[in-house]
């Protein structure tokens, strides 16, 4: 009996005309059929995987996410485009103006999507919008023309809706799934019998290591530390944190006693997004720690504290700690106990860089944010 929380095959079928034009137009307009459809095919596999994780406020913005990720990485391994309006524009300014011009997205919101900064896919638009003319009305017009004759092509196409076959999608989709469940479970039956031993120390020394009250840990939320001004709390071995009213402090071996301010200058270059906006937003930033790398940031213009802050490299999902001060200012710090080396660091920003999301407390995002090499 199917699921009846799993609408995957409800919406793939609904989104899937619009999905694999948005594939054909990333490709070229007049590329190859068969790489836009294998580009949505692949996207599809790895939403239904994580289809029951993904809140459904936010299908589409993580569903288009997906797409144009797939297609970066993709496109590393793609000849260049023979024909079209966009034969001689990169991946990367092809996928801004497609989200811009056909997409109808902002410069704001195409930065959040793809985890880059506002500068940069406001440089990547013009640069891309000048190879294509500099008429972005034309291609805008181009883009609507191809998009027609891509849908016009799938009349009398055959039974498999446009190339994609959702069954299958969905059946890999689901084996995928049920693979990882199993690895998990392996990986939490290993780890059951050391964390067990390590609750009861805690339950009969009546305490933490540093002296605070042991409670119940939701793996799912972030840990959440709430601090005074100017309290200095141990984020990773060689790295402080501290907050005050107007920002962040932090020090490490290398850079000693810096600082992030929330209204300042160095905020808006570091965060580089714009510091005035009202809307939530959140910044990375990563720190040479010794041979590896240290991801921290700041999230700011949320009504409450957040209960999970995720941060994304590549493929990979680590949850981070949160710091802020007492009465919930609506901003604060999140940095990652796990450290990341050069290359992984470096692989990161072929897809845009690490990104950070912030849920409140029912699952919803509040606000998102990256860093751009």
């Amino acid at each position: 009996m199917p699921d009846p929380h799993d609408d995957f095959t409800a919406y793939a079928h609904a989104q899937l005309p619009r999905l694999v034009t948005t594939a054909h137009l990333l490709s070229g307009a007049t590329g190859d059929p068969r790489e836009a459809t294998e580009l949505v095919r692949r996207t599809l596999v790895g939403v239904c995987v994580r289809w029951r994780r993904i809140p459904r406020d936010d299908v589409d913005f993580y569903v288009r996410r997906s797409l144009v990720k797939e297609f970066l990485r993709g496109a590393r391994r793609q000849r260049p485009l023979p024909d079209g309006v966009l034969k001689d524009t990169s991946a990367r300014q092809r996928a801004v103006l497609v989200l811009l011009h056909r997409e109808g997205l902002r410069e704001a919101e195409v930065a959040q999507l793809l985890g880059w900064s506002a500068g940069a896919v406001g440089s990547r638009a013009r640069r891309g919008l000048a190879v294509c003319g500099g008429d972005a009305g034309r291609l805008r017009e181009l883009f609507a023309e191809a998009a027609q004759a891509v849908e016009a092509a799938q009349v009398g196409a055959g039974a498999v809706p446009f190339g994609v076959p959702l069954d299958a999608v969905e059946q890999r989709g689901r084996a995928l799934r049920r693979r990882r469940r199993t690895v998990v479970a392996a990986v939490c039956a290993l780890l059951l019998v050391p964390a067990g031993v390590l609750a009861a120390e805690r339950i009969v020394g009546g305490g933490t290591a540093d002296g605070s009250v042991a409670g119940v840990v939701d793996v799912a939320r972030s840990p959440i530390r709430i601090v005074a001004p100017g309290e200095r709390v141990a984020a990773v071995p060689g790295v402080q944190v501290w907050l005050t009213s107007d920002g962040k402090h932090w020090s490490t071996p290398q850079r000693p006693n810096q600082f992030l301010g929330l209204t300042d200058d160095s905020y808006a270059s570091a965060s580089k997004v714009g510091a005035e906006s009202e809307k939530p937003a959140a910044s990375v930033q990563p720190d040479r720690l010794n041979s590896s790398y240290f991801l921290s940031g700041l999230y700011w213009g949320l009504s409450a504290d957040p209960a999970r802050v995720e941060v994304t490299v590549d493929e990979n999902k680590m949850t981070g700690t949160v710091l802020t001060l007492a009465g919930s200012p609506g901003w604060g710090v999140w940095y990652t106990r796990a450290s990341l080396s050069l290359a992984e660091l470096k692989s990161s920003y072929g897809d845009g860089g690490p990104t950070v999301t912030v849920y409140d407390a029912a699952g919803k995002v509040v606000a998102r944010g990256g860093a751009d090499w």
